[in-house]
């Protein structure tokens, strides 16, 4: 849980310093970000792992998961989803990259 709020904290400071989503009401898009970050954990947990326990993950798939979820779920904010999960997966690498928790596959 501490993790997930370390990494939370960082993706949202990534957020708020780019400020694409000021025009959303804060309460609002704290909200859509804890889903997309849920979605997230949902998708990592229903990806293959391979026997050293790493997630096979699929950057690709991921974004159609969450994405396909976040405009059912968040209709009134249709317009950004698309930029909200590409930002998300990006700044969520960023914060697993600056603790060591990235392996890239050959």
């Amino acid at each position: 849980m501490e993790e997930t709020m370390q990494a939370r904290t960082f993706i949202l400071g990534k957020f708020k310093e780019q400020g694409d989503f000021d025009i959303i009401p804060e309460d609002v898009f704290e909200k859509m970000l804890d889903r997309v970050i849920a979605l997230d954990e949902e998708y990592v947990a229903s990806c293959g792992v391979d026997a050293d326990g790493v997630c096979d993950y699929d950057d690709d798939a991921a974004f159609e998961f969450m994405h396909e979820k976040m405009m059912a779920e968040f209709p009134d904010h249709k317009m950004y989803m698309m930029r909200l999960v590409d930002d998300y997966l990006e700044y969520n690498e960023a914060y697993l990259d600056s603790v060591g928790a990235l392996e890239w596959a050959d």
